[in-house]
């Protein structure tokens, strides 16, 4: 019972310093936006949006192993795959230049990055539809009735 008592407690804290750090950030976006410039060279700039696509590519390819596999983590990763895909539309909107490079990232964005965070969300959101919808998809493959090696009640096992 004190270990109850001691999560609730946790989850007090927790939600206190959550909401604390949330107001924080409302005055210091506003500090930044007014102080910051709004032109700076980056460094490793070639890394950065490389890395970034990486863990896009894992998220999504997580996303895609949990759905495939059925995974109770399903939910979660594609909410990070939608919320990295909603980031990587942001950022190429705001760092493009005028002309073509904008033109290419509205392109991207309207017809790749944000209908497919819009489907990762969905996953999220409904994932017990997303589960069933792959598993009609993957008929050829049902899930197992019984955990493996185990047989179903009411059955026998194969004889060898």
């Amino acid at each position: 019972m004190q270990v109850l008592d001691s999560l609730r407690g946790a989850r007090r804290w927790l939600l206190l310093l959550l909401g604390a750090v949330a107001l924080a950030l409302l005055p210091w976006t506003a500090y930044l936006t007014a102080t910051l410039p709004g032109r700076h060279v980056a460094h490793h700039w070639d890394l950065a949006w490389g890395g970034f696509d990486v863990f896009e590519a894992a998220a999504l390819g997580a996303t895609m192993v949990a759905l495939h596999r059925r995974l109770p983590q399903l939910p979660l990763f594609a909410a990070i795959a939608g919320t990295a895909l909603l980031a990587d539309a942001w950022f190429d909107l705001l760092t493009s230049s005028p002309g073509d490079d904008l033109r290419w990232s509205l392109v991207e964005a309207f017809l790749a990055e944000l209908p497919l965070a819009a489907l990762c969300f969905w996953i999220a959101v409904d994932s017990d539809r997303a589960l069933a919808s792959a598993a009609r998809a993957s008929a050829a493959d049902p899930p197992p009735t019984a955990p493996p090696g185990r047989p179903a009640e009411g059955r026998q096992r194969a004889r060898t």
